[in-house]
C-alpha cells in the first residue's frame, strides 16, 4: 500500500511585508518616504531588544530628575549644553533614518503651523532645518513655542471658511535633508535615541520648560482641528492622539508619545498636499478628450 504523503506546513511562508502593503494601499496618505524611512528605522536591532526598556528607564529617571529639581531651591538649566548633547547624539548614535524622520518632523510641524498662520492673517513660522548640525540656538524650545504662539495669536476667533480658490497651501515643500557624519558609534532607532535625549531634555531644562514641551503634545488636538476648519475635511480630526484636550498630563510616556506625534504630524502633512494637489488639478483649463475617451481625476493621490 503506498503512503499518503504529508502536505509540508510552511511556518512562515515567503510573502509580502506590512511595509509592502502600506506601500500598495492607495489609500494610505503617509508619504512614501517617510514610510520606508520608518520602515528601515524600526528594523534596527535597538527597536526589537532596548526600545522598551530604555523607554521605562526614561520615564523612571525622568520622573527622579523633575523631583530632585522641584525639591532644590534653585533652578539649573543650560539651552547651550542642551544643543551641543542633542546634535552629538543625534549625530553619533541615532541612524541616519532616524536623523532623517526627526528633521521632517521640524519642517512639516513647521509648515502646518505655518498653513494655519498663512490663512488666519499671522507671521508664520520658519523652522526648517535642513542638518542636524542646524538644531543649534534652542531649535527644539524655539519648536514648541511656535504651536503655543500661534494657536494663542488666533485669539478665540473664527477660522475662515474653506475656499479653495483661497486657501494658501504655498508653503508644503520640504527642504532636503543631510544626515551622514563621518562615522556613527551606534545606530539607534529614533524612539529609543528619543528616550535617551527626553532624560537630557528634563536634566537641562526648568522643571517649567519641560512641562511646557511636554504639554505641547496636547495640542495635536488643536492643531488638526484648525486644519480640519480650514480645508473642510473632517479626516484631520480622526487622528488625534492624546485624548481630550483639556486633561493636561505631564507623567506620561514621552519618547513614545513623541514619536506618535511625529507620525499624526506627517499623516496630517500629507493630507494638506492632497489637497493642494487637487486644487492645482481642478484649477487646471479644461482639456478637450479625445473622441470615445472620458476624462476621470483620480480620487487618491500617491505621495
Amino acid at each position: 500500500m503506498a503512503e499518503v504523503p504529508v502536505p509540508v506546513q510552511r511556518v512562515d511562508p515567503p510573502g509580502p511585508s506590512i511595509w509592502d502593503a502600506l506601500d500598495g494601499d492607495p489609500t494610505h496618505l503617509l508619504d512614501r518616504r517617510a514610510l520606508r524611512l520608518l520602515e528601515r528605522d524600526t528594523d534596527r536591532w535597538s527597536a526589537r531588544w532596548m526600545r522598551v526598556p530604555a523607554r521605562l528607564v526614561s520615564r523612571l529617571v525622568v520622573a527622579v530628575v523633575t523631583v530632585i529639581k522641584r525639591l532644590l531651591p534653585f533652578e539649573f538649566s543650560s539651552h547651550d549644553l542642551l544643543d551641543r548633547l542633542g546634535i552629538w547624539f543625534l549625530s553619533r548614535c541615532v541612524s541616519e533614518e532616524g536623523g532623517e524622520l526627526l528633521l521632517r518632523h521640524f519642517a512639516i510641524e513647521t509648515n502646518l503651523l505655518a498653513c494655519i498662520a498663512a490663512n488666519s492673517g499671522l507671521e508664520a513660522p520658519t523652522l526648517r532645518p535642513r542638518a542636524l548640525a542646524e538644531l543649534d540656538d534652542n531649535a527644539v524650545i524655539v519648536h514648541d513655542l511656535n504651536v503655543y504662539e500661534v494657536l494663542a495669536a488666533l485669539g478665540n476667533r473664527p477660522l475662515p471658511p474653506p475656499d479653495g480658490r483661497d486657501l494658501d497651501l504655498s508653503m508644503l515643500d520640504l527642504p532636503e535633508f543631510e544626515t551622514a557624519t563621518r562615522r556613527r558609534l551606534l545606530r539607534l532607532d529614533l524612539e529609543t535615541g528619543l528616550a535617551a535625549m527626553n532624560i537630557a531634555f528634563a536634566l537641562l531644562t526648568t522643571t517649567g520648560e519641560y512641562r511646557r514641551a511636554v504639554h505641547s503634545l496636547q495640542l495635536d488636538e488643536s492643531i488638526l482641528s484648525c486644519l480640519s476648519e480650514l480645508t473642510g475635511d473632517d479626516l484631520f480630526r480622526t487622528w488625534k492622539p492624546a485624548g481630550l484636550l483639556p486633561i493636561v498630563r505631564t507623567g506620561r510616556d514621552v519618547p513614545r508619545d513623541l514619536f506618535v506625534h511625529a507620525i499624526v504630524n506627517e499623516y496630517a502633512h500629507a493630507r494638506l498636499r492632497w489637497h493642494a494637489t487637487r486644487r492645482r488639478r481642478t484649477s487646471l483649463p479644461e482639456r478637450v478628450a479625445a473622441p470615445g475617451s472620458r476624462a476621470r481625476e483620480a480620487s487618491v493621490w500617491r505621495p
